[in-house]
């Protein structure tokens, strides 16, 4: 298996601290595209018996039982590939009698499984070129893993979008799990 080497961005970002607005910077991941279904269904029935097609309905009628899983309220545990669990954006209070079920918002949460983690955290980082950044391709606005501290960030420049200081919560508060670092948002 090839090993991995991330193209990191140096990426502005506007935080308030003390209520005075500073510009600061981030690592922003610069990827070498997107593999559609299509294209990892047919990577992956290579070497094997099965037609591509066969690959990908396999998968959707996997993805189909996942949803429904989910719909009833359980973690779907994927196997190799890790879990998916229903969860909620919520805004922190220091009162819980202040919690209104209005500001939150239902969310699917997934935890890579170990085998996965491993592949991505042993990768070899670099800066990305000019040419990386214009032939790659980057996490869609608010999907970064940025640690504002005070949840008032803001993305500027060239990566457009209010980033809210999510880190791994994806809507500047908290998920119902403490938001642990292994773990990525699947917002619809």
């Amino acid at each position: 298996m090839a090993e991995l080497k991330l193209k990191i961005k140096k990426t502005i970002l506007k935080r308030k601290l003390e209520g005075v607005t500073v510009t600061g910077y981030y690592g922003r991941v610069i990827t070498n595209g997107k593999k559609t279904f299509d294209e990892i269904a047919r990577s992956s029935a290579k070497n094997t018996t099965l037609h591509p097609k066969e690959a990908s309905l396999a998968a959707e009628l996997l993805l189909e039982g996942v949803a429904e899983e989910l719909k009833q309220g359980y973690i779907v545990d994927l196997g190799p590939l890790g879990t998916v669990y229903p969860s909620v954006n919520s805004p922190w209070k220091q009162d819980p009698d202040d919690l209104s079920l209005s500001e939150m918002k239902p969310k699917v949460n997934y935890s890579a499984s170990r085998g996965i983690l491993a592949a991505v955290k042993s990768a070899d980082l670099g800066w990305a070129t000019a040419k990386d950044e214009a032939d790659g391709t980057e996490a869609p606005a608010g999907e970064d893993d940025v640690n504002t501290g005070d949840n008032t960030g803001t993305q500027t420049g060239d990566n457009t979008g209010d980033n809210n200081g999510q880190g791994d919560t994806g809507n500047g508060g908290t998920d119902d799990n403490g938001g642990g670092s292994d773990t990525g948002n699947l917002e619809g």
